[in-house]
Protein backbone atom coordinates (compact mmCIF):
# COMPACT_ATOMS: atom_id res chain seq x y z
CA UNK A 1 0.00 0.00 0.00
CA UNK A 2 3.13 2.42 0.72
CA UNK A 3 4.22 1.99 -3.02
CA UNK A 4 0.90 2.49 -3.98
CA UNK A 5 0.34 5.67 -2.15
CA UNK A 6 3.50 7.40 -3.41
CA UNK A 7 2.40 6.53 -6.86
CA UNK A 8 -0.94 8.16 -6.22
CA UNK A 9 1.29 11.04 -4.41
CA UNK A 10 2.99 11.36 -7.37
CA UNK A 11 0.39 11.70 -9.83
CA UNK A 12 -0.97 14.18 -7.93
CA UNK A 13 2.02 16.39 -8.01
CA UNK A 14 2.06 16.21 -11.74
CA UNK A 15 -1.17 17.62 -11.89
CA UNK A 16 -0.56 20.66 -10.04
CA UNK A 17 2.95 21.00 -11.95
CA UNK A 18 0.88 20.34 -15.12
CA UNK A 19 2.95 17.51 -16.26
CA UNK A 20 2.60 14.03 -17.32
CA UNK A 21 4.78 11.18 -18.63
CA UNK A 22 6.00 11.62 -21.91
CA UNK A 23 7.63 8.97 -23.41
CA UNK A 24 11.42 9.60 -25.15
CA UNK A 25 11.27 5.91 -26.28
CA UNK A 26 9.55 7.20 -30.03
CA UNK A 27 12.88 9.30 -30.74
CA UNK A 28 14.96 6.21 -29.85
CA UNK A 29 17.01 5.09 -33.17
CA UNK A 30 15.57 1.91 -34.57
CA UNK A 31 16.92 -1.70 -33.73
CA UNK A 32 18.40 -4.22 -36.46
CA UNK A 33 16.93 -7.64 -36.50
CA UNK A 34 20.04 -9.19 -35.26
CA UNK A 35 19.59 -6.77 -31.95
CA UNK A 36 16.15 -7.51 -31.86
CA UNK A 37 16.81 -11.69 -31.25
CA UNK A 38 19.54 -11.07 -29.28
CA UNK A 39 17.31 -9.41 -26.51
CA UNK A 40 14.52 -11.71 -27.74
CA UNK A 41 16.88 -14.77 -25.91
CA UNK A 42 16.82 -12.26 -22.54
CA UNK A 43 13.16 -14.32 -22.12
CA UNK A 44 14.37 -17.76 -23.06
CA UNK A 45 13.57 -20.24 -20.25
CA UNK A 46 13.39 -23.61 -19.08
CA UNK A 47 10.52 -24.85 -19.93
CA UNK A 48 11.03 -28.42 -17.91
CA UNK A 49 10.70 -26.70 -14.93
CA UNK A 50 7.84 -28.13 -12.51
CA UNK A 51 5.12 -26.24 -11.51
CA UNK A 52 3.82 -28.03 -8.15
CA UNK A 53 0.28 -26.89 -8.67
CA UNK A 54 -1.46 -26.33 -4.97
CA UNK A 55 -4.91 -25.34 -4.20
CA UNK A 56 -4.76 -22.99 -1.61
CA UNK A 57 -8.32 -23.26 -0.78
CA UNK A 58 -11.27 -25.62 -2.13
CA UNK A 59 -12.66 -25.20 -5.43
CA UNK A 60 -16.29 -23.65 -5.77
CA UNK A 61 -18.60 -23.80 -8.81
CA UNK A 62 -20.58 -20.93 -9.06
CA UNK A 63 -23.10 -20.39 -12.34
CA UNK A 64 -21.88 -23.23 -14.66
CA UNK A 65 -18.16 -22.02 -13.94
CA UNK A 66 -15.51 -23.71 -11.57
CA UNK A 67 -12.85 -21.11 -9.78
CA UNK A 68 -10.04 -22.50 -8.63
CA UNK A 69 -8.02 -20.65 -6.05
CA UNK A 70 -3.83 -21.83 -6.80
CA UNK A 71 -0.60 -21.47 -6.25
CA UNK A 72 3.00 -22.61 -8.41
CA UNK A 73 6.52 -22.87 -8.27
CA UNK A 74 8.17 -20.04 -9.49
CA UNK A 75 10.99 -20.34 -12.20
CA UNK A 76 13.54 -17.96 -10.91
CA UNK A 77 15.80 -19.40 -7.43
CA UNK A 78 14.32 -18.11 -4.73
CA UNK A 79 11.15 -16.57 -5.58
CA UNK A 80 8.81 -19.24 -3.77
CA UNK A 81 5.66 -19.50 -5.27
CA UNK A 82 3.12 -17.61 -7.38
CA UNK A 83 -0.89 -17.26 -7.02
CA UNK A 84 -3.34 -17.28 -9.25
CA UNK A 85 -6.80 -18.12 -10.22
CA UNK A 86 -7.86 -20.98 -12.72
CA UNK A 87 -11.23 -20.21 -13.99
CA UNK A 88 -13.08 -23.00 -16.29
CA UNK A 89 -16.36 -23.90 -17.18
CA UNK A 90 -17.83 -26.69 -15.48
CA UNK A 91 -18.18 -29.94 -17.90
CA UNK A 92 -16.10 -30.72 -20.68
CA UNK A 93 -15.29 -29.63 -24.46
CA UNK A 94 -12.98 -28.01 -26.79
CA UNK A 95 -12.39 -24.15 -24.73
CA UNK A 96 -10.01 -21.08 -25.82
CA UNK A 97 -7.54 -20.34 -23.06
CA UNK A 98 -6.94 -16.81 -21.49
CA UNK A 99 -4.30 -15.29 -19.68
CA UNK A 100 -5.08 -12.19 -17.86
CA UNK A 101 -2.24 -9.89 -15.91
CA UNK A 102 -3.58 -7.19 -13.25
CA UNK A 103 -3.03 -3.48 -13.30
CA UNK A 104 -0.28 -1.56 -10.29
CA UNK A 105 -2.89 0.69 -8.27
CA UNK A 106 -5.53 1.35 -5.53
CA UNK A 107 -7.88 -0.91 -5.98
CA UNK A 108 -7.88 -4.67 -6.93
CA UNK A 109 -4.08 -4.37 -7.78
CA UNK A 110 -3.93 -8.24 -8.04
CA UNK A 111 -5.50 -11.20 -9.82
CA UNK A 112 -8.88 -10.05 -8.54
CA UNK A 113 -9.09 -7.42 -11.28
CA UNK A 114 -10.20 -9.56 -14.28
CA UNK A 115 -12.18 -12.51 -12.36
CA UNK A 116 -15.23 -11.14 -12.60
CA UNK A 117 -14.77 -10.44 -15.99
CA UNK A 118 -12.97 -14.38 -16.59
CA UNK A 119 -16.18 -16.19 -15.06
CA UNK A 120 -18.42 -14.14 -17.38
CA UNK A 121 -16.07 -15.56 -20.38
CA UNK A 122 -16.27 -19.06 -18.69
CA UNK A 123 -19.68 -19.08 -19.35
CA UNK A 124 -18.83 -17.92 -22.89
CA UNK A 125 -16.37 -20.83 -23.22
CA UNK A 126 -12.81 -19.94 -22.19
CA UNK A 127 -10.58 -21.53 -19.66
CA UNK A 128 -8.49 -18.57 -17.77
CA UNK A 129 -5.74 -18.42 -15.96
CA UNK A 130 -5.24 -15.03 -13.56
CA UNK A 131 -1.60 -14.45 -12.62
CA UNK A 132 -0.26 -12.38 -9.94
CA UNK A 133 2.73 -10.15 -10.23
CA UNK A 134 5.69 -9.04 -7.78
CA UNK A 135 6.99 -6.17 -9.69
CA UNK A 136 6.45 -3.56 -8.89
CA UNK A 137 3.45 -4.81 -6.97
CA UNK A 138 5.15 -5.96 -3.84
CA UNK A 139 9.24 -5.49 -4.88
CA UNK A 140 9.87 -0.97 -5.39
CA UNK A 141 12.22 -0.66 -8.59
CA UNK A 142 15.41 0.19 -7.35
CA UNK A 143 18.44 0.02 -9.76
CA UNK A 144 19.56 -0.84 -13.34
CA UNK A 145 21.22 -4.30 -12.67
CA UNK A 146 18.66 -5.64 -10.43
CA UNK A 147 15.47 -3.67 -12.58
CA UNK A 148 16.51 -5.43 -15.72
CA UNK A 149 16.60 -8.78 -14.02
CA UNK A 150 13.61 -8.98 -12.28
CA UNK A 151 11.85 -7.27 -15.49
CA UNK A 152 13.08 -10.65 -17.24
CA UNK A 153 11.85 -13.14 -14.51
CA UNK A 154 8.68 -11.67 -14.31
CA UNK A 155 8.15 -11.48 -17.89
CA UNK A 156 9.58 -15.72 -17.70
CA UNK A 157 6.44 -15.62 -15.65
CA UNK A 158 3.88 -14.55 -17.99
CA UNK A 159 5.23 -16.87 -20.85
CA UNK A 160 5.37 -19.92 -18.38
CA UNK A 161 1.62 -18.70 -17.49
CA UNK A 162 1.28 -19.70 -20.95
CA UNK A 163 2.43 -23.11 -20.39
CA UNK A 164 0.32 -24.18 -17.09
CA UNK A 165 -2.73 -22.18 -19.05
CA UNK A 166 -2.09 -24.87 -22.45
CA UNK A 167 -1.73 -27.80 -19.63
CA UNK A 168 -5.14 -27.77 -18.59
CA UNK A 169 -8.01 -30.02 -20.34
CA UNK A 170 -9.82 -29.34 -23.05
CA UNK A 171 -7.80 -25.89 -24.26
CA UNK A 172 -7.21 -25.40 -27.66
CA UNK A 173 -3.99 -24.41 -28.19
CA UNK A 174 -4.96 -22.39 -31.22
CA UNK A 175 -7.47 -20.23 -29.68
CA UNK A 176 -5.14 -18.34 -26.81
CA UNK A 177 -5.15 -14.76 -25.55
CA UNK A 178 -3.75 -12.69 -23.22
CA UNK A 179 -5.50 -9.27 -21.58
CA UNK A 180 -2.78 -7.01 -19.25
CA UNK A 181 -3.97 -4.01 -17.87
CA UNK A 182 -0.83 -1.07 -17.02
CA UNK A 183 2.37 -3.22 -16.02
CA UNK A 184 0.23 -6.57 -17.02
CA UNK A 185 -0.05 -4.79 -20.17
CA UNK A 186 3.65 -3.62 -20.84
CA UNK A 187 4.89 -7.40 -19.52
CA UNK A 188 2.31 -8.52 -22.09
CA UNK A 189 3.85 -6.39 -24.76
CA UNK A 190 7.14 -8.17 -24.56
CA UNK A 191 5.83 -11.53 -24.11
CA UNK A 192 3.99 -10.60 -27.78
CA UNK A 193 6.85 -10.10 -29.44
CA UNK A 194 8.73 -13.53 -28.22
CA UNK A 195 5.64 -15.94 -28.36
CA UNK A 196 3.72 -17.18 -31.12
CA UNK A 197 1.11 -19.10 -28.69
CA UNK A 198 -1.32 -16.24 -28.42
CA UNK A 199 -3.39 -15.12 -31.19
CA UNK A 200 -4.78 -11.93 -29.45
CA UNK A 201 -3.68 -9.54 -26.99
CA UNK A 202 -5.85 -6.99 -25.31
CA UNK A 203 -2.97 -4.21 -23.89
CA UNK A 204 -4.82 -1.61 -21.44
CA UNK A 205 -3.19 1.38 -20.52
CA UNK A 206 0.30 0.00 -21.08
CA UNK A 207 2.93 2.10 -22.34
CA UNK A 208 6.31 1.05 -24.08
CA UNK A 209 9.08 2.01 -21.45
CA UNK A 210 9.81 0.80 -17.76
CA UNK A 211 11.95 3.63 -17.37
CA UNK A 212 9.35 6.44 -18.00
CA UNK A 213 7.12 4.99 -14.46
CA UNK A 214 10.07 3.70 -12.51
CA UNK A 215 12.61 7.21 -13.18
CA UNK A 216 9.41 9.17 -11.60
CA UNK A 217 7.72 6.87 -8.94
CA UNK A 218 11.22 5.58 -7.81
CA UNK A 219 13.46 8.15 -7.81
CA UNK A 220 16.08 6.22 -6.42
CA UNK A 221 16.85 4.19 -9.47
CA UNK A 222 18.49 6.85 -11.36
CA UNK A 223 20.54 7.37 -8.28
CA UNK A 224 23.46 5.34 -9.27
CA UNK A 225 24.48 6.05 -13.02
CA UNK A 226 21.74 8.33 -13.97
CA UNK A 227 19.07 8.61 -16.41
CA UNK A 228 20.56 9.09 -19.24
CA UNK A 229 22.51 5.35 -18.12
CA UNK A 230 19.27 4.08 -16.40
CA UNK A 231 17.34 4.77 -19.47
CA UNK A 232 20.05 3.77 -22.18
CA UNK A 233 20.16 0.04 -19.73
CA UNK A 234 16.87 -0.75 -19.58
CA UNK A 235 16.29 -0.09 -23.54
CA UNK A 236 16.52 -4.30 -24.08
CA UNK A 237 13.68 -4.83 -22.07
CA UNK A 238 11.48 -2.40 -22.80
CA UNK A 239 7.86 -3.51 -24.33
CA UNK A 240 8.00 -1.29 -27.32
CA UNK A 241 10.84 -3.06 -28.63
CA UNK A 242 9.27 -5.86 -28.38
CA UNK A 243 5.36 -4.85 -29.53
CA UNK A 244 6.38 -4.68 -33.68
CA UNK A 245 6.78 -8.39 -33.37
CA UNK A 246 3.38 -9.07 -32.30
CA UNK A 247 2.42 -10.01 -35.37
CA UNK A 248 0.56 -12.50 -36.44
CA UNK A 249 -1.37 -11.98 -33.37
CA UNK A 250 -4.08 -9.47 -33.43
CA UNK A 251 -3.53 -6.29 -30.94
CA UNK A 252 -6.18 -3.82 -29.02
CA UNK A 253 -4.84 -0.91 -27.42
CA UNK A 254 -7.52 0.66 -24.84
CA UNK A 255 -6.51 3.42 -23.34
CA UNK A 256 -8.28 6.46 -21.24
CA UNK A 257 -8.55 10.85 -22.28
CA UNK A 258 -7.78 11.59 -18.66
CA UNK A 259 -5.39 9.54 -17.99
CA UNK A 260 -3.22 11.44 -15.57
CA UNK A 261 -0.07 8.66 -16.28
CA UNK A 262 -0.15 8.13 -20.04
CA UNK A 263 -0.42 11.44 -22.51
CA UNK A 264 -2.30 10.92 -25.47
CA UNK A 265 1.05 11.15 -27.23
CA UNK A 266 2.70 8.46 -25.28
CA UNK A 267 -0.55 6.23 -25.53
CA UNK A 268 -0.48 6.63 -29.22
CA UNK A 269 3.46 6.45 -29.84
CA UNK A 270 2.93 2.83 -28.22
CA UNK A 271 -0.07 1.88 -30.59
CA UNK A 272 2.01 3.13 -33.71
CA UNK A 273 4.39 1.05 -32.63
CA UNK A 274 2.55 -2.11 -32.43
CA UNK A 275 2.57 -4.13 -35.49
CA UNK A 276 -0.57 -5.23 -37.37
CA UNK A 277 -3.32 -6.29 -37.09
CA UNK A 278 -4.27 -4.00 -34.58
CA UNK A 279 -6.78 -1.46 -33.12
CA UNK A 280 -7.23 1.39 -30.61
CA UNK A 281 -10.19 2.40 -28.51
CA UNK A 282 -10.28 4.83 -26.25
CA UNK A 283 -12.99 5.76 -22.73
CA UNK A 284 -14.02 8.18 -21.24
CA UNK A 285 -11.76 7.22 -17.86
CA UNK A 286 -9.37 7.65 -16.19
CA UNK A 287 -5.97 4.98 -15.86
CA UNK A 288 -7.99 2.44 -14.22
CA UNK A 289 -10.08 2.19 -17.27
CA UNK A 290 -12.55 0.84 -14.34
CA UNK A 291 -15.71 1.56 -17.28
CA UNK A 292 -18.15 -0.99 -19.16
CA UNK A 293 -17.58 0.49 -22.39
CA UNK A 294 -13.71 -0.98 -22.53
CA UNK A 295 -15.28 -4.14 -20.84
CA UNK A 296 -17.90 -5.07 -23.65
CA UNK A 297 -15.61 -3.97 -26.22
CA UNK A 298 -13.01 -6.72 -24.53
CA UNK A 299 -15.64 -9.33 -24.98
CA UNK A 300 -16.35 -8.20 -28.25
CA UNK A 301 -13.03 -8.56 -29.97
CA UNK A 302 -12.63 -11.88 -27.83
CA UNK A 303 -15.37 -13.75 -29.05
CA UNK A 304 -14.43 -12.66 -32.74
CA UNK A 305 -10.40 -13.42 -32.27
CA UNK A 306 -10.93 -16.99 -30.21
CA UNK A 307 -14.50 -18.00 -31.70
CA UNK A 308 -16.41 -17.79 -28.30
CA UNK A 309 -19.87 -18.36 -28.20
CA UNK A 310 -21.88 -15.06 -27.66
CA UNK A 311 -23.07 -13.88 -23.93
CA UNK A 312 -26.53 -14.96 -23.73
Amino acid sequence: MRLRRSRQRMGILFLLGALIVTSSYPISPPRSQKSNDEAARLFDYDRSAAFDVRDESAARDENGVNIRDISYAASAPGRGRLKAYLVRPVGKGSFAGLTFFHWYGEVNSNRNEFLEEASALARQGAVSLLIQGYLPWSEPFTDLKADRRRIIEQTIEVRRAFDLLLAQPGVDPRRVGFVGHDYGAMYGSIVAGVEKRAKAYILVAGMGSFSDWSLKFWPATAAAQGEEVYRRGMDAVDPVRYIARAAPAALLFQFANSDKYISKATATAFFDAGSKPKQVAWYEAEHDLNVEAARRDRRVWLVRQLRLAKPK
